[in-house]
Formats: structure tokens, C-alpha cells, sequence
């Protein structure tokens, strides 16, 4: 039978990780796992060629013990000669703030800590270690599976995970509770014992004390490594169904769409998927926007996949955290918060020239030309757009792009009377909230064009005479800064450890 530390190596072999070169943070808590996994690295440090750094997270849910806890690290590292970061954080007050259980909350602050104490530790500690074991993949299995999760849930603890800029490993997957302790034993090395972990009230600890044992004595001796197993072969299928949701979900992104967060989805397309396709990809999609958490769920989901069917208008699934999936004409996108209205624009343009129109997003070249331009086949709405105009009716009165208001109307040429461009919005199936960005040209008080539709009548450009060429595009990003400028701190992305997987 293969040795805790060797284990631990068939570990860096199959996986990759840690390199050689890379620095290691350990996460110790002082219990007898992750104390079995730093001794396991320290042995095996020199022949991976790796430098080992710990971190200690006292969560503030202990007291005194909490602080005995993150002494007995502080010396034993000490006796290693491992360098140790040590962190606090308020884990009760960060439950009550977000709307955490303990467990929960308890595990954002670790992973949150982790990537301080990254920075912290040299620059190099671009990977991280938890003590996870067998025992603890068995018991989330089965948590998991009294809560009503799917196969992504099912795949239990996953053995690699990136969060935060680390990659987060769990080498001891492999190793029972009782092989890290026997590990210790034989090394001389105490730890220190969580008297939390044998209070029943939560219910991790009665599947590890009540449901586990009772598997075993009952059903199967080796359930742990059986539920393992499971978790392995369900964790693989869910990686292949998971690139399978990806493919749908490329294929249903709307050609162009501009969502506020994610690309918008064509509702028809998506709907004509299998139901189990339907939530993979929408949760797929959800946590490409940024959503997390309860927002992932299985009811969240399936409150925005019943917006594929049913009757045709505006519709729309209030999502936790804020969330909201609209449908609207076929259309389906993500946002999150109300979504504040599009700032009203207004710039007279240069004639000939460019103008930019930097709060609205766009730039208008206005060109000399003559007579007309072949017939549009844009989409009202739609950039970049062109217009020929003609010079003589617009004479020195001045071209000026603005955002649309109601009651604006056109006579739009080749038809006989006037529209209202809420009519021809409607009429295009441009949302209600993107109408505001649409590019309305004006002269001498008149709507003369509209982003993607036909001139007004009386102002199109006539055969050969002299003409004025309108295009209007959206401003192109500003170069890139040079490596010697300084740039802005990059925004912190927290982590969401209440992911709920299903």
C-alpha cells in the first residue's frame, strides 16, 4: 500500500502541479489533516524541486481556541523551518452580511485569504494546497446528494480548481482520516483537534459521525472509496456535458448582439434543446455573466428556462443576487441591477470631418460625395450605417446626431406620409432599452435619418449632384497603454463559495 507522501507524488504526476520552481501555499488549520499533508510536503519538497510557504486562517468562530490554534501552526512551522502567513478574518460577521451559513462563509474568507497571503509569500505562490481527504469527498457526496444536486454537484470535491488568480490543489483526495493520522504517528507529530467537529447540530458532522458509519457497518465497508469512485467517473461525464453546453451555447448567441454582460441568446434556437441542454447552457451562460451562487441554483435556472417557452412580449425571471433574465423579442439577455438609461446625446457634426461623440460611444465621418448610394441592407439600429444626403438640402444649416426622443417622426422617402420612430423601433424589434443609443440625424429641426433606415423624403441624394456621405460607427477602444505607463489597479474579483452546484 502506497505512503501518504507517495500518494502525494502520484498526485503531482498525474496532475502537473505543483511545477518545479513553483512555491506552495499549504493551507494549516493545525487539525491532523492538513498538518499530515504540510509534513508530506515538506519530505517531498526537495526531489519536486519546490519551495513550501503555510497560511493560517484564524475565522474568529473559536475564541481562545482559535488563537491556540494559529500559535500551535505559527511554532510547529517554526520547528519546519516553513514560513507562515497568518490571517484573520470575522467569519460570523462576514454569515450575517451576505446571507451565509457559517460553512459557507467560512470558506469564502479561506479562499479569499489565500490570495492575499499569495501576494504576500513572494510573488511566486501561484498555487495553493488543501487538506481535503477521502473521508471528506464521501461526505460531501452524500451532503450534496440530500440537497437535491445534479452532476456537477455530484462530482464532489474537484481535485484542481482555479479561484482567485491561484490554482487551488487537493493532493490528499486520495488519503483517508485515518491514514494522515497514522502518518503523524509515525512521525512524532502532534495536532491539534477541532472539538467543533464533533458537534452534531451541523449536519456535515452527522453524515461524518451517524450517516458514514452506518453505510459502512450496514452496507459497505469501503463506501468511502466507493463514493470516491463515483464522484470521479460522474466529475469526468459532467467535463464532457459541460463542452457539449458550451457548443449550444455559441450556436444560440445572437449574431451582433450587444448584452449588457453576456452575449444575448436567440430564445427559439436555445428552446428547441433537449430540457437538460436548456439549464446546462443558461447556467453556463449565468456564470459567464458573472452570476454565482443561488443564482445558479436549480430553481434559479429553471425560472429563466421557462422564458424559452410560452406566450410572445416582454418576460422576465428575477434571479438571486440581483439577477435578471429578459426575454424580449426572441431575444433572450442577462443583467444585473436595473439597468440605468442610456444618456441622452447630442453633437453638431463636422462638415466635412469626424466628430466624436465619446459619452455615447460613437463616431460620425461626414464625406463629399456624389449622387446616391446603393440601396441599405442594414437593420435599423444596427452600426456602423451609412446615408447619402443631399448637399443642396442641407445647405449651411448644420447636420447634428442626437439620441431619439418621443414623438420624433419621419417621412421616410419613397412612402407617403409621416412615422413615429417608436412605430418603426417597434416594427424592427429593437428593444425598448437599447432605442435611447440609436443615432437620430437632424437638420434644421428635422429628423433627416435614422441609424440603418432610409433617408426622409426630400432629402436623398439625387444622380449626380453634389451629395454628403453620413457614417456613423462605434468608437473604437483606445489604444492599448505602453508597459512603461502606469495603468490602474485591477478591480479584486471575490470569490462566491457558495457556488451551488447541481
Amino acid at each position: 500500500m502506497a505512503s501518504l507522501p507517495q500518494k502525494i507524488r502520484r498526485f503531482v504526476a498525474r496532475h502537473g502541479l505543483p511545477a518545479p520552481g513553483q512555491r506552495v501555499l499549504l493551507g494549516v488549520s493545525g487539525g491532523g489533516d492538513s498538518v499530515a499533508m504540510l509534513q508530506a510536503f515538506r519530505e517531498l519538497a526537495p526531489s519536486l524541486r519546490i519551495d513550501l510557504c503555510a497560511a493560517h486562517l484564524d475565522h474568529r468562530m473559536r475564541g481562545a481556541a482559535g488563537a491556540a490554534d494559529a500559535a500551535f501552526v505559527e511554532e510547529l512551522c517554526r520547528g519546519m523551518g516553513v514560513p507562515c502567513v497568518r490571517g484573520r478574518a470575522d467569519v460570523p460577521r462576514l454569515a450575517r452580511r451576505r446571507g451565509l451559513s457559517l460553512e459557507a462563509a467560512a470558506r469564502e474568507a479561506r479562499y479569499a485569504f489565500f490570495a492575499r497571503a499569495a501576494r504576500r509569500a513572494g510573488g511566486r505562490a501561484t498555487v495553493a494546497a488543501t487538506a481535503h481527504t477521502a473521508d471528506d469527498q464521501a461526505e460531501t457526496l452524500l451532503l450534496r446528494l440530500i440537497r437535491g444536486a445534479g452532476a456537477r454537484g455530484l462530482a464532489g470535491i474537484a481535485p484542481r480548481v482555479e479561484l482567485a488568480g491561484l490554482a487551488v490543489i487537493r493532493p490528499m483526495l486520495d488519503v483517508t482520516r485515518d491514514e494522515a493520522r497514522r502518518f503523524l504517528r509515525s512521525r512524532g507529530l502532534a495536532w491539534r483537534e477541532d472539538a467543533s467537529n464533533r458537534d452534531v447540530a451541523f449536519l456535515r458532522n452527522r453524515v461524518r459521525h451517524r450517516l458514514l458509519p452506518l453505510l459502512e457497518a450496514e452496507y459497505n465497508p469501503r463506501i468511502k472509496a466507493v463514493l470516491a469512485r463515483a464522484a470521479d467517473v460522474i466529475a469526468a461525464e459532467d467535463r464532457w456535458l459541460e463542452g457539449l453546453a458550451g457548443a449550444l451555447l455559441d450556436a444560440c448567441a445572437r449574431p451582433g448582439a450587444r448584452g449588457e454582460v453576456a452575449p444575448d441568446l436567440d430564445a427559439a434556437a436555445l428552446g428547441r434543446a433537449a430540457p437538460a441542454a436548456q439549464r446546462r447552457a443558461l447556467r453556463l451562460w449565468l456564470g459567464r455573466a458573472g452570476a454565482a451562487g443561488e443564482a445558479l441554483d436549480y430553481d434559479a435556472v429553471t425560472a429563466a428556462a421557462r422564458l424559452l417557452g410560452g406566450a410572445a412580449g416582454t418576460r422576465r425571471a428575477r434571479l438571486p443576487g440581483g439577477w435578471t433574465v429578459t426575454r424580449e423579442y426572441g431575444r433572450l439577455a442577462v443583467g444585473r441591477g436595473a439597468p440605468p438609461p442610456p444618456a441622452a446625446f447630442r453633437a453638431r457634426l463636422r462638415v466635412p470631418g469626424v466628430t466624436a461623440l465619446p459619452g455615447a460611444g460613437l463616431t460620425a465621418r461626414v464625406t463629399p460625395v456624389r449622387g446616391p448610394a446603393p440601396a441599405p441592407r442594414g437593420r435599423l439600429g444596427l452600426l456602423p450605417a451609412t446615408v447619402r444626403i443631399d448637399a443642396a438640402a442641407a445647405g449651411r444649416r448644420g447636420l447634428c446626431l442626437r439620441s431619439w426622443k418621443k414623438g420624433d417622426r419621419i417621412a421616410p422617402s419613397g412612402m407617403r406620409g409621416r412615422r413615429k420612430l417608436q412605430d418603426l423601433f417597434t416594427d424592427a424589434k429593437v428593444p425598448a432599452a437599447q432605442r435611447g443609443r440609436v443615432p437620430v440625424l437632424e437638420c434644421a429641426g428635422q429628423v433627416v435619418w435614422v441609424a440603418g433606415y432610409r433617408p426622409a423624403r426630400g432629402w436623398e441624394a439625387r444622380p449626380g449632384a453634389p451629395a454628403l456621405a453620413v457614417r456613423v460607427e462605434a468608437a473604437r477602444p483606445p489604444p492599448a497603454r505602453r508597459a512603461t505607463e502606469r495603468t490602474p489597479r485591477a478591480r479584486r474579483v471575490g470569490v462566491d463559495a457558495r457556488r451551488a452546484l447541481w
